[in-house]
């Protein structure tokens, strides 16, 4: 079997011991659950090249369980009573949603500089229109606008590199949104929380019966 599913079924092995021991299923232990059953469902369907020797039918891939699979399924059968009871899905949610807490707000402030960055880099490209084709008046309206929303007194000589920095200044923002983005939905594991993965591992596990 695969190296990497005989290391998580072991680490797997451990963390329901560790939850029966303490009453109590942590998010670590069912992320890791979840993930292992990913990679074997894929691993049985044929989708993944294990160990650098092909890819494995389903029948192929039960018949080459290593003894970490028999362990998995011993333990599994001691435990299966206990590990409902230290399974709970709204302290799980909880847990998760802590842990979200940080990239939430940051991703709010990336949101946050996005939106202030493209409301100057508009008003810089208007003030730009203005004081190429309008009356003195409105070219000084303008140029007051925009210098109170830059924070600092810019010369009207400089305004249309200023369009330009806050073009720039605009794109760095939206690519650290993405990034603020992404980093959230990485560590985003609310989706890994159900019952029963245990029980589905060792499901899938065992021999088909004909």
């Amino acid at each position: 079997m695969d190296r990497m599913i005989s290391a998580g079924l072991e680490q797997c092995i451990a963390d329901m011991r560790e939850a029966v021991h303490n009453g109590k299923m942590t998010l670590d232990a069912q992320t890791r659950a979840y993930d292992i059953l990913e990679y074997l469902l894929e691993v049985l369907a044929g989708e993944v090249v294990t160990d650098g020797c092909g890819t494995a039918s389903e029948d192929d891939a039960r018949a080459g369980m290593t003894a970490s699979a028999e362990a998995f399924l011993s333990a599994y059968s001691e435990c299966s009573d206990k590990l409902s009871a230290a399974y709970d899905g709204n302290q799980l949610r909880e847990e998760s949603d802590v842990q979200l807490k940080p990239f939430i707000k940051a991703l709010k402030e990336a949101e946050d500089r996005l939106g202030t960055m493209t409301d100057l880099h508009d008003c810089a490209k208007r003030t730009y229109e203005i004081w190429t084709g309008a009356g003195f008046f409105a070219r000084q309206k303008a140029l007051r606008i925009l210098r109170q929303k830059a924070g600092f007194r810019l010369e009207s000589k400089r305004i249309g590199n200023y369009v330009a920095k806050t073009f720039d200044l605009m794109n760095e923002s939206a690519a650290a949104y993405a990034r603020a983005q992404q980093a959230l939905f990485a560590a985003d594991r609310s989706y890994k929380i159900r019952p029963g993965i245990y029980g589905e591992i060792a499901a899938a596990l065992k021999p088909k019966r004909s």
